[in-house]
């Protein structure tokens, strides 16, 4: 016919197509008189009209004109539903996805909230040396609170205490739910099984690792008022 549902609004097939950049006039052409936009706009057009809360696109930038990747972006940015992306492209990614799943060769699989760029920062960010030296500032620093500030020093309150002794425990809990979680996520059959469990996941490791940058930051300037008590 001459109607489709797309995402549960009935629409008709030339205002569909127009929506991809198509004028009336080639409407009827064949599809082997189309350039390579057209073409890639066409299979965008079919796949973004199938019933589905889920799409997979592999490297969809791959060959695509200026026009036809901003069409995509667009229609990615209305689509209701979870969209999952494998692409080299970074500008891409920043300015289209809202969680990143980045693979650095550690066999684990790191999920930021925001594109690659923020998925960068946060990765060096999270470098073992700034991981291992709160660690380890944690227990040394704790012995000179505990005999109070020497005179004349800014003198930690109560709460200032409480959140130096317990912060490292915290993040230690925050870091153990996030590799928990990431080993879940790393199952290459759960987005397609269990969709929704999937980005519930991917939600819950953005703010539990919200939560540990919190902390960390909060813990490292209690540190620096410990340090100045010494």
């Amino acid at each position: 016919g001459d109607w489709i549902e797309v995402q549960g609004i009935r629409k008709h097939v030339v205002g569909y197509l127009k929506e991809f950049l198509f004028e009336p006039g080639v409407l009827d052409a064949k599809i082997g008189t189309l350039s390579g936009g057209e073409r890639s706009r066409l299979l965008l057009a079919r796949e973004f009209a199938k019933p589905s809360n889920l799409l997979v696109l592999d490297e969809p930038t791959n060959d695509l004109d200026l026009e036809t990747l901003d069409l995509l972006q667009d229609v990615i940015g209305d689509y209701d539903g979870t969209v999952l992306i494998v692409s080299h492209d970074r500008d891409f990614l920043d300015r289209t996805v809202t969680i990143t799943l980045g693979l650095d060769g550690s066999g684990t699989v790191d999920v930021v909230a925001g594109g690659y760029e923020d998925w960068e920062r946060r990765r060096k960010a999270a470098a073992p040396t700034k991981r291992g030296s709160i660690a380890k500032n944690a227990t040394s620093a704790a012995a000179p609170v505990a005999g109070g500030a020497a005179p004349g020093k800014v003198k930690l309150t109560y709460k200032d205490q409480r959140d130096y002794e317990m912060l490292p425990k915290r993040i230690e809990t925050l870091d153990a739910a996030i590799m928990r979680d990431q080993e879940l996520l790393s199952d290459p059959e759960l987005y397609i099984r269990d969709p929704d469990r999937f980005e519930k996941l991917m939600e819950a490791i953005g703010q539990a690792q919200a939560d540990k940058d919190a902390a960390e930051l909060r813990w490292l300037e209690l540190a620096e008022m410990v340090e100045g008590q010494g």
